[in-house]
This record gives structure tokens, C-alpha cells and sequence, in this order.
């Protein structure tokens, strides 16, 4: 979950650039929609600055011919993803925006997701606010998930930032029987949010899965964690488990996985107070 700027290329020359090369019997059939498509990513960001996505499902009639439905959402795939397609520089522009994925915060970004699917939204298929970069378990989790009402929304890279307070949480799940000690990630919302902001937060890690894709991820830090902690006095321990949280925040946003792994260590105190000898002792 980090913020991103949205991409600074215009929807109307996306769609030309990507169809500048096909036939002119294709080409000519699809510039029909070039307004359209121009309309539409306008509609778009209006309604991604109000949190409103869930709002437009009307586009997702559009257009109504199956042929043109399909011709639409090939652009993406023939000339926008192709290496030798004409709208290859704007996919790799959008793609190398970051390296980090901005959906997860961990993952390295390989391709694009459309926020809202083109499977359902032919004419946003190329349009640039529609394209976020992500790492392939973004991409395949999210699927063809699309909101139907608000509280259905994941979160939008370029419009949507929660970083101004720590959402994102973590506990520690303590030893059971054979079972190591593990951790849990969920939401911890602000008491001044409503509801549909809470399950906005809820739903992102859902759809995305992850709880169980960062309790994969921790093991290897909290191992690391155990190891650093021989040397550190018992009274001390709370207070290094909060400056290392603070050295996990991407620029400012508290709401990364390490964050709220090491919040969320701190704050327990069993393992604060020699938890993590037992923890040691058993890996």
C-alpha cells in the first residue's frame, strides 16, 4: 500500500498511440472510440477522487456490440503489452514507475493491473489512471474483482492515501503446541473513519490476501529479529522493536508490512519481555 503519482499521459493519446499501427479498416473502427474512450477516463478520475469508483458501472455496458467489446480490450494486449507494439514505451513508462509494488508495498512490480478489470471495462483497457504497476500476486489475487458498492474498493494507488495513520496491524500469535509463534495483519481503523473507509482498508487485504501472503514473509525477519535481540537488555527491547518500525516507514507511510510487524512485536509483552528466547530456542 504506497501512494504513486498518477501517470502524466493523457488517455486520448494512449489509445491513439496504441492503434496508430493497426490496418486501416481496424484502425478506422476503433478511432470511432476515441472520444469515448477520452470521456470515459474523464468520468474515471472524477470518480477515483471521490472514492466513487463503485459508481460506474454503467461503463461497463460500453459499448454494446460483443465485436467492439473485444477489439477494445485486445489493444492492451496486441498494442500496448506486445514488445513491438506501438504503445509498448507508454506500458513500460507506467510499469517502471516504481519497483516496489504499491498494491502489497513488497513485491517486485512485473506488469500492470487494471483497478477496474477491462474484462468488464473495454474502454478503459489502455487508459493510463486504469494502469497500475504491480507484482504478479497482485495481479493474478485480484483477478477480474470489481466493486459493486463502496465499501467494495480496494485502495487506488493514485488517489486514494491512508498513510497519515497507522491502519495496518499486526499481533502476535504465540506458540501452540508444535506450532512456532507467528503473527497476524489486520485493520485497525482510526476512531474519527465511518465504516465504508474501514471496510475499504478490510477489503484491500482481502482481495489481495494479505494476512497470509505477509505471515509467509516474516518469518525471515523475526528469525532476524531473535538473533539481534541476544545482545539488547530486556528493558530495552520495546523501545529497539519501535525504532526499527520507524526505519520500516516508506516515505512517512507507516502502513508497510515491516511497520506493522515491528509495532506490533513491541507492543506485545511476552515477547517483548524474553517471548523471543522460546521462539529462538524452538527454530
Amino acid at each position: 500500500m504506497r501512494r504513486l503519482e498518477a501517470p502524466g499521459i493523457e488517455a486520448r493519446i494512449s489509445f491513439t498511440t496504441c492503434i496508430s499501427g493497426a490496418r486501416p479498416t481496424t484502425r478506422a473502427r476503433l478511432e470511432a472510440f476515441e472520444d469515448a474512450v477520452a470521456a470515459a477516463s474523464k468520468e474515471y478520475e472524477a470518480a477515483a477522487k471521490q472514492q466513487a469508483l463503485h459508481t460506474l458501472t454503467h461503463l461497463a455496458s460500453e459499448p454494446t456490440g460483443r465485436q467492439d467489446r473485444t477489439s477494445l480490450k485486445k489493444v492492451y494486449k496486441d498494442r500496448m503489452v506486445k514488445e513491438t507494439s506501438p504503445g509498448r514505451h507508454i506500458y513500460e513508462t507506467i510499469r517502471g514507475a516504481t519497483n516496489k509494488c504499491p498494491l502489497c508495498g513488497e513485491g517486485v512490480v512485473t506488469t500492470l493491473d487494471h483497478h477496474l478489470p477491462s474484462s468488464a471495462y473495454p474502454l478503459l483497457s489502455v487508459v493510463p489512471v486504469n494502469l497500475v504497476p504491480a507484482c504478479r500476486d497482485c495481479n493474478i489475487g485480484k483477478g477480474e474483482t470489481q466493486p459493486a458498492h463502496a465499501s467494495e474498493q480496494t485502495l487506488h494507488p493514485y488517489f486514494d492515501d491512508f498513510s497519515y495513520h497507522p491502519w495496518l496491524c499486526a499481533r502476535v500469535r504465540r506458540p501452540r503446541g508444535n506450532e512456532p509463534m507467528s503473527m497476524e495483519f489486520f485493520v485497525a481503523p482510526h476512531p474519527d473513519w465511518n465504516d465504508t473507509l474501514t471496510n475499504r482498508l478490510r477489503t484491500h487485504l482481502r482481495v489481495f490476501d494479505l494476512d497470509y501472503r505477509y505471515r509467509q514473509l516474516v518469518a525471515t525477519h523475526i528469525a532476524a529479529t531473535n538473533h539481534d535481540l541476544r545482545v539488547t537488555p530486556i528493558k530495552d527491547v520495546s523501545s529497539w522493536l519501535t525504532r526499527k518500525s520507524e526505519g520500516w516507514a516508506h516515505e512517512g507511510n507507516p502502513n508497510t508490512m515491516g511497520c506493522a510487524l515491528y509495532r506490533g512485536l513491541a507492543a506485545d509483552e511476552w515477547y517483548a519481555n524474553g517471548g523471543w528466547r522460546i521462539q529462538e530456542a524452538d527454530s
